[in-house]
């Protein structure tokens, strides 16, 4: 690794400090923090002493301050008598920064999809909808969603027929669990989806699918014959869905849904 070799400053001379403490803070630095690193890029290396009279900082922060700056992969440390701290390559610390930027991201929007299922029940509590009154659903996120949660409460069994079989790898590994406590799984692909995921594919489905005769980008999912959810044209940008309890439905999707097996 190559270090600053004069103890002059290393900044563009058009370079404004405040900017870049502004900059720093923004990709999650605190302003401590942001202050004891520019000011290692000023220099060499340093003590943790010096860096107190240079920045401001308290002597009784300046360690666990320099940890965090460490653990970030921002700057090293020579173990001699006193300590010398240093900036690691500007590449290196930035490549740091970003993976643990992009990290905290990924946490976060598989926190907000964990929240939208766990959160789905208390909202539907609020209003208790009729057994004539149908939900309507709109946009893919929000079907797919209602269909992961819905497969959370399988008390029985559960038919579900799709459109193709992307849509069917989606659940995959949720009917299996299903299938693995003992729930019984109906779920079925047409004729056409069925060719095509044997010449398209490279995974092997691991349930065994109905073949349905008649193809369309409509499907549908029953869960213990008491809830239904059917979904308008899958491919279409407006998209939506209709949960309803509503039994004649309900016995009209049974009976087509059996009538329509190969």
């Amino acid at each position: 690794m190559t270090y600053i070799k004069s103890g002059k400053s290393n900044l563009h001379k058009d370079s404004n400090p405040e900017q870049l403490l502004n900059l720093m803070t923004i990709v999650g630095l605190s302003l401590p923090q942001a202050r004891i690193y520019l000011e290692l890029t000023k220099i060499k290396e340093s003590t943790a002493g010096d860096l107190c009279k240079a920045t401001g900082v308290k002597d009784s922060r300046i360690y666990s301050i320099l940890t965090e700056l460490e653990q970030l992969g921002l700057i090293m440390v020579q173990t001699s008598i006193p300590k010398l701290y240093m900036v690691v390559p500007l590449a290196e610390g930035l490549h740091n920064i970003q993976e643990r930027l992009e990290k905290d991201f990924n946490q976060k929007k598989d926190a907000i999809k964990e929240l939208n299922l766990r959160l789905t029940p208390l909202f539907e509590s609020i209003v208790s909808i009729p057994s004539d009154v149908a939900l309507i659903i709109k946009g893919t996120k929000n079907i797919i969603n209602k269909i992961h949660y819905e497969l959370l409460k399988v008390e029985e069994e559960i038919l579900i027929r799709f459109p193709n079989y992307e849509l069917y790898f989606e659940f995959e590994s949720e009917l299996l669990k299903l299938r693995n406590a003992g729930k019984r799984i109906d779920a079925g692909l047409c004729q056409m989806s069925i060719k095509r995921l044997r010449e398209e594919s490279t995974r092997i489905p691991e349930l065994t699918l109905s073949v349905c005769k008649r193809c369309c980008d409509c499907f549908y999912v029953m869960r213990d014959e008491k809830y239904l959810l059917s979904v308008s044209n899958w491919t279409s940008p407006n998209v939506y869905a209709i949960w309803t309890t509503d039994t004649s439905l309900i016995n009209i999707t049974t009976i087509f849904s059996s009538s329509n097996v190969v």
